[in-house]
């Protein structure tokens, strides 16, 4: 019997090492056709352009993973970091695909393109399928915002929930027990109404949020706050209506913004593009830890993390 179990973990183990092996080999393929469809990755050498991708809810860290690899806002504020010491970077792209975030993880990436943009460095947005919110917020630092037609982009505003399970709760009769120190220590907590007052000071600090969104988008793309005001008010819109209220520059895909920021830097039409996507065998490694501390790219219903944290985000 326990010959036969040694022989069946065997042929197990062999059957998992196969389809690892054969992702890998598939992944490889993949990135090799794209490298070969794609010129922009090289040359490697040379003054270009340095790539920075938005991609997903903009948070400031995710925490650091197995494999030593930050993720979240401090990544991407990282990776401006290295992109600015590199005496071969003349111009960076910035590709969103983001609904925004929370408010303090957008400022900082904001504060820290609009730090490159006073070193002279010109820096373009490349908008993909959304741009909104805290994702618009952080393109509005840059120098020149490009969207596609169908980009979706704007819902300028912020946002905070908290679920009232308070009568669930009751249905199930379940109570909760709380001790605190101050009249106010379990505000947005679910178990019960939100009171008036705590109401008025969840809404001022909105406002305040607010107010820095407004003020720091006019800054970036050089306009009156009441320019930007009557469009403010959490609508979304595609591309050629953001072009239409000016809250883009321009209507066009990656390859239009790469060439964008090839003519502000004053580069040669060939000039590299410097990406920093993972190598194939990375990003499945990545995925499989995400696996296995049960994360998903997708999530159905209501993010709890999220409940307790103001946003500059879309939610449809």
């Amino acid at each position: 019997m326990d010959r036969n179990r040694k022989i069946l973990i065997s042929i197990l183990a062999l059957l998992v090492l196969s389809s690892v092996i054969a992702i890998v080999d598939i992944s490889l393929r993949i990135q090799k056709t794209q490298d070969t469809q794609f010129a922009l990755a090289t040359p490697k050498f040379g003054p270009g352009i340095g790539l920075v991708r938005i991609e997903g809810p903009i948070e400031m860290s995710s925490g650091t993973s197995a494999l030593g690899l930050k993720s979240g806002a401090e990544a991407i504020i990282q990776r401006l970091d290295d992109l600015e010491k590199n005496s071969s970077i003349k111009a960076v792209v910035i590709r969103i695909n983001s609904p925004g975030g929370t408010v303090a993880a957008s400022q900082e990436i904001y504060q820290k393109i609009w730090r490159l943009r006073k070193k002279n460095i010109p820096l373009v947005v490349s908008m993909a399928d959304v741009a909104a919110s805290g994702g618009y917020y952080v393109a509005s630092a840059c120098n020149y915002i490009m969207a596609n037609y169908g980009t979706i982009t704007g819902s300028i505003g912020v946002i905070a929930y908290s679920p009232n399970l308070k009568r669930l709760f009751e249905k199930l009769g379940i109570q909760m027990n709380v001790i605190k120190s101050g009249r106010f220590k379990d505000i947005l907590s679910t178990h019960r109404d939100l009171a008036p007052e705590e109401r008025i000071m969840i809404q001022e600090m909105i406002d305040a949020s607010y107010r820095k969104f407004l003020k720091d988008i006019a800054l970036g793309r050089n306009i009156n706050i009441s320019d930007i005001e009557p469009i403010a008010d959490g609508r979304v819109m595609n591309g050629e209506a953001a072009l239409k209220y000016k809250l883009i520059d321009g209507l066009g895909d990656f390859e239009d913004a790469v060439n964008k920021a090839r003519e502000l830097a004053g580069l040669s039409e060939d000039a590299p593009v410097y990406d920093d996507i993972t190598h194939p065998f990375q990003q499945l490694l990545m995925n499989m830890e995400g696996m296995f501390r049960g994360q998903t790219i997708l999530k159905e219903g209501m993010d709890y993390n999220n409940l307790y944290k103001f946003e500059y985000r879309y939610l449809p």
